[in-house]
């Protein structure tokens, strides 16, 4: 796991060290508040999933929307951090 900060300290990265090539990027913007705090995730696959044709892509995520209504838990992604992770990104949340 790799949380790495941008040198003014309004971005943090968190990215998995596992070869999954995923992460989540966290950006706090002060001036703004609508869009205080925005969270991209990033997606090492990006160019295997851009293969399947708009039927494939829409029972993809009816079967998500189906998961959800039915009360059943549907996880899209998780970011596992190490106890040292966990208390860099927590100072980092809590300073902003």
């Amino acid at each position: 796991m790799a949380v790495l900060k941008n040198k003014d300290n309004t971005e943090l990265l968190v990215d998995c060290n596992c070869g999954c090539e995923e992460g989540i990027r966290f950006r706090i913007d002060k001036d703004d508040y609508d869009y205080y705090c925005i969270m991209t995730y990033t997606n090492g696959n990006f160019y295997k999933e851009q293969g399947e044709t708009v039927l494939q892509v829409i029972r993809k995520k009816l079967r998500k929307i189906w998961a959800i209504i039915r009360n059943k838990d549907f996880y899209y992604s998780e970011v596992i951090l190490t106890q040292k992770d966990w208390e860099e990104y927590k100072e980092w949340i809590n300073k902003h």
